[in-house]
């Protein structure tokens, strides 16, 4: 059953990239749509420890909007080279261990891509969002949470528009002490995905 939720999984990510990156439009040159820098798809494994339960896994898929910063920053005459962008990703994630259950979160990362090469962009992407999990755990008094999480990773630009890429979080969850206990849950999560950009 683990096997079939993860494949299933995969194969939503897999449908995803191919309606996304087939999708490629003109940008609009009104509206929020002039500050979206990239549409994709991106999938990978979560991993943590849970106290007094087996270690946490889980596959999450989910869709990432990326908004350039640069038009704003260069109102105060700040222009750094590469890509500056707030990151939007909704996402759910399929819990295989413990138990099977499910967690979704809605976070968002300021993220700054430096042009290595024309096509290896390594990045470095902090952020915060709102996060559910169906699972209850010792750790946690409410199932509602915020999910943090700082990482780098390396995009791979295959054509000017197409890149995939991969990275590396370390994510902290805890509900702001809305109620106690807060004692938090730490986890690594390994993201790739692929990406139209603007």
């Amino acid at each position: 059953m683990k096997r079939r939720l993860a494949v299933v999984l995969w194969a939503m990510v897999l449908g995803l990239s191919i309606c996304v990156t087939g999708a490629q439009a003109q940008k609009p040159t009104e509206g929020i749509g002039q500050w979206l820098s990239q549409v994709g798809v991106f999938t990978g494994y979560i991993e943590g420890d849970v106290k007094y339960l087996d270690d946490l896994q889980a596959v999450p898929v989910g869709m990432r909007f990326g908004f350039d910063l640069k038009p704003f920053t260069r109102k105060f005459n700040f222009d750094p080279k590469g890509m500056l962008e707030i990151i939007y990703e909704p996402y759910i994630a399929g819990i295989l261990t413990p138990e099977q259950n499910a967690e979704f979160g809605l976070p968002f990362f300021f993220r700054y891509s430096f042009p290595l090469t024309e096509k290896f962009h390594p990045y470095l992407e902090v952020g915060t969002g709102p996060y559910y999990m169906t699972l209850g755990t010792y750790e946690q008094s409410t199932q509602f949470n915020f999910v943090s999480a700082g990482g780098a990773g390396l995009t791979y630009f295959f054509k000017e528009n197409w890149a995939l890429s991969v990275g590396y979080r370390m994510r902290h969850v805890s509900n702001a002490s809305i109620d106690k206990p807060n004692g938090g849950r730490e986890a690594n999560v390994y993201t790739a995905g692929g990406a139209d950009y603007f």
